[in-house]
This record gives C-alpha cells, structure tokens and sequence, in this order.
C-alpha cells in the first residue's frame, strides 16, 4: 500500500516560487480563516497519460483527516485516516494501524495544515476579480511551480488561488499553463460541508 503517497501530494498543496508584486497577506489571511472553520473538503485531479488521479481529504479540526486516493493501475483506492497521534491506511481490504514512522509523517501534514503551517515564502501577485466556472472570485497568482513533466517544463506554469469573495475562504488551487493552451496540471477545489465527521476505523485511540 503507499502509504507515503500523502507526502508526496501534500507538496502539491504548497504554493511555490515569487512574483515581483507580493499579495501575500491576502492569501495567508485566507488559509488563516480555512483553519477557522469545523472542517473542510479538497478534492483535487491530476491528470497524466495513464489517467487522472483524484484526491480527497476531509479535515476536521483540530487534527483529524481522511484521505481517498485514486490512481490508475490501483486496484483499490488508498485510504488514510489520521486522529491526533495516530494514523490508519486501507487499499480495499482491512485497516490496519500505521507504524510510528509512517504515522508520524501523516500526521505532521495534518498539523501544519490544521494548526501550524510553515511559512509561506511565494509571492503572489493580486489579479483581482476574475470569473472561473461562471463565478465571481478573488484570484491570487505565483510564479512558475514545478513540474516533473518535459512538456510542462517546455510552458510556463503558474499556481492560482482563488479566493470566495463573500465567504474570504479559498475555494481553487490551480496550477496550470499559464497562457491557458492546456487543463490544469492540478485543479484542486475546496469546499465547507457542515457535516463532516471522521472516526477512527479501528475505536477511537486512548
């Protein structure tokens, strides 16, 4: 099972890189009042040839996640849950409970992301009101992200994060070319449902 799968797709989450014009406080206050709410949901696609893979985490604060990941040639998707200190992984069958150093890296993705994130060191440059999906939204762009790909390294990229202007809540994280010729490399959508729960699958830890 990959259970260090989440690592390498949290990095994702990150934004990378600067612009000249710093419109950073914004989207740092933004993810501030993210971390404000009951919870929240990222489901998040990235395309590649053999097929899109589809991520999806519910955070609850002040530390609980679930995380659903589907990639092509999986037979099953790659399931984590993380409370607190602990964490558990499925693909298809039985949970079972994480080793110390897998949990370990789990779980500190959860709580920079729920209660201590690092420094955001991107500069954003402000676009201002932009329409995406037919909705007005505050958007928010860095400079080139990195990609592993040779024909993405041939294009520049650039990550934008859109911001729900009513709410002040990130609603996109898109990274994508930046003269528009190809979809995103990464469309991540955030989303607030009120009910959100995640249990332990295996009794809640002592």
């Amino acid at each position: 099972m990959k259970r260090l799968l989440l690592a390498s797709i949290a990095a994702a989450l990150l934004p990378s890189a600067a612009l000249a014009e710093d419109c950073r406080p914004a989207v740092e206050a933004a993810f501030a009042k993210q971390r404000q709410q009951k919870g929240f949901r990222f489901v998040a696609e990235m395309p590649s040839p053999e097929g899109a893979t589809r991520m999806t985490i519910d955070y609850v604060l002040p530390d609980r996640m679930h995380q659903t990941v589907e990639a092509p040639g999986q037979p099953a998707p790659v399931q984590t849950i993380a409370i607190g200190r602990w964490a558990w992984g499925s693909q298809g069958g039985a949970w079972e409970e994480l080793q110390p150093q897998f949990a370990q890296s789990i779980t500190s993705h959860v709580r920079e992301t729920l209660v201590s994130p690092p420094p955001m060191t991107a500069a954003f440059d402000c676009l201002g009101t932009v329409k995406r999906d037919g909705a007005d939204l505050v958007a928010y762009r860095s400079g080139k992200a990195q990609d592993a790909s040779a024909d993405a390294a041939a294009k520049p990229l650039a990550r934008t994060i859109y911001v729900d202007p009513a709410s002040g809540l990130p609603v996109r994280n898109v990274v994508e070319h930046t003269d528009g010729s190809a979809p995103p490399v990464f469309d991540g959508r955030y989303t607030y449902p009120a009910d959100i729960t995640i249990d332990s699958p295996l009794g809640e830890p002592k």
